[in-house]
């Protein structure tokens, strides 16, 4: 099974079974990971992207700034695409809630590290580490996520 993290106002986990072509290359072009987040909701935008067994891999693109997000389960690794943002990182997580089992949304960082990030850009986030994309104003981002599951759960900070 893979662990597929559907980000947006509801925050949804679901587990689908690996694609067909685990076990075959798969070509997405920059254009066609473009055409998955097309259309936004509340600033938002993911789809998954073509992976083998062990990870998620999502094309994300947000136009606004996203709630913080503490997964214990999942590490993250960004790899900005286009457009700028900050990621802010670590600290502690003052008013979130969970929406999900292993899952942490909203609320504020208190302390924490700012990346600000472009393309080619590259951040590794484990589990556990509250995080937030803070998206410029008329700014845009787009990003893929890459997510790997951890074997045993961190503690939200």
């Amino acid at each position: 099974m893979t662990l597929v993290h559907l980000a947006g106002s509801a925050s949804l986990l679901i587990l689908a079974a690996a694609p067909a072509f685990a076990d075959e290359p798969h070509y997405v072009s920059a254009s066609q990971l473009q055409d998955l987040v097309a259309k936004m909701s509340d600033g938002l935008s993911t789809a998954p992207v073509p992976t083998g067994p062990g990870a998620v891999v999502l094309t994300a693109h947000r136009d606004r700034t996203g709630q913080v997000e503490v997964h214990t389960r999942l590490n993250d690794e960004f790899i900005v695409q286009e457009g700028r943002a900050a990621v802010l990182v670590g600290g502690r997580v003052e008013g979130n809630r969970e929406t999900a089992p292993n899952e942490w949304r909203g609320g504020s960082i208190v302390g924490g590290r700012r990346y600000d990030m472009g393309p080619g850009d590259v951040l590794w986030i484990p589990a556990g580490v509250p995080h937030q994309v803070v998206v410029p104003p008329k700014g845009s981002f787009h990003y893929l996520a890459v997510k790997f599951e951890v074997r045993a759960p961190a503690e939200p900070r």
